[in-house]
């Protein structure tokens, strides 16, 4: 029979107190002692040190029939902060979430990557601006995540694969010399997902497609996403769409990435609100542009149902432009690739629409401390 020592006991209680009231904000003392099967003293004495460590806070008093309101106690949400980045060729977004992953601010900065010190410094010198304007402080700060477009080793301490940016080889060193918080590379899709994951917990298996600038992809087996034995489980974007079809920035050719990204139906300089308005405004060649996308996209995504039966989620950038004329144009056409002609209620747009990379960046941060909450006492 296993035996726990009175220092286990009470470390288990203010794991489970501060967790019972992470999922029950506005709870009062005797409702977290009656669902914990605590004494009351025990609960009264572990609020006190949470509430002197800044973690959980009073607030307010619960409505009661008779007698004395009961005083309700809650989290403090921005207790801690993780940051996350989202690293693009030509651009930087940065965000801030708190321990229910609430985006509490965020900046985009236009900084093109170069592999130099010099960028390096002032990626820096950008992300203390940000931390500075905002004013958390260095102890409520978790690590920082960046997000990328490129396979990364586990641990996220290396770039193992990139060729959109030349991040290759790249170590997390560089940024640990200039941070002194903890910092990790995550594969920009995997933040994404992760993102979606975080705000649909009814998701269990499920194919996610990033339609961005360039696609991506994950997929999700039992709520976590499958990285497969080096990494490369959920590349889609690299699977063969057309054979002999347009040439990929990997090399190849035909490949889903050619046809399934926004790259493919915008202009040099254009962004997609250009796009879209110009489209809107009876742009045939957009239309037609776009109709192609679609199409393309019907194949990708007949094919990946075929292999996996489940949701196809697509989140990505160009989401917040799919209307659901748009989303019934391109179940019509999943229609007509499936071999069995089912209605493709699966295809759901993803909940998480903006800034799903850099808030996945920070994530993982938050839920490490959730889950292995133990405050030094």
């Amino acid at each position: 029979m296993e035996r726990f020592s009175l220092s286990d006991i009470k470390v288990k209680n203010r794991i489970d107190i501060f967790h019972y009231i992470y999922n029950n904000p506005c709870s009062s003392k005797q409702k977290i002692a009656n669902q914990l099967g605590i004494t009351l003293p025990t609960v009264t004495q572990h609020l006190t040190a949470l509430m002197e460590d800044q973690l959980v806070e009073k607030s307010g008093q619960l409505n009661s029939t008779c007698g004395r309101k009961a005083t309700s106690y809650s989290i403090i949400s921005t207790a801690r902060i993780a940051i996350g980045i989202e690293l693009t060729e030509h651009t930087v977004h940065i965000a801030a979430v708190d321990l229910y992953v609430v985006k509490k601010a965020k900046v985009k900065i236009n900084l093109k990557f170069e592999r130099t010190e010099a960028y390096f410094e002032t990626l820096r010198d950008h992300v203390l601006a940000f931390i500075e304007k905002y004013h958390f402080k260095n102890e409520q700060i978790l690590g920082i995540g960046i997000g990328i477009q490129g396979l990364v080793s586990q641990g996220g301490r290396r770039i193992t694969y990139a060729t959109v940016i030349d991040v290759e080889g790249l170590s997390i060193d560089i940024f640990e010399k200039y941070f002194s918080w903890p910092c990790r590379f995550i594969h920009n899709t995997d933040c994404a997902a992760n993102s979606e994951l975080w705000v649909n917990p009814e998701i269990n298996d499920a194919i996610y497609l990033s339609l961005c600038m360039h696609l991506g992809g994950a997929l999700i087996l039992n709520r976590q996403i499958k990285e497969g034995i080096t990494g490369k489980s959920g590349i889609f974007e690299h699977m063969t769409l057309i054979p002999g079809g347009r040439p990929c920035y990997c090399g190849r050719t035909g490949c889903a990435e050619c046809y399934c990204s926004a790259s493919t139906f915008l202009d040099d300089q254009m962004d997609l609100d250009d796009f879209f308005q110009q489209k809107a405004q009876g742009n045939s060649d957009y239309q037609k542009r776009w109709e192609e996308f679609l199409y393309y996209l019907a194949i990708l995504i007949n094919n990946l149902h075929m292999v996996l039966e489940s949701t196809v989620i697509l989140g990505g950038d160009i989401i917040p432009y799919l209307t659901d004329k748009d989303l019934k144009m391109l179940q019509d056409k999943v229609v007509e690739f499936s071999a069995f002609g089912d209605a493709p209620t699966y295809i759901l747009p993803g909940k998480c629409r903006n800034d799903a990379v850099a808030i996945g960046a920070a994530l993982p941060f938050i839920q490490e401390f959730l889950q292995n909450f133990i405050e030094e006492s």
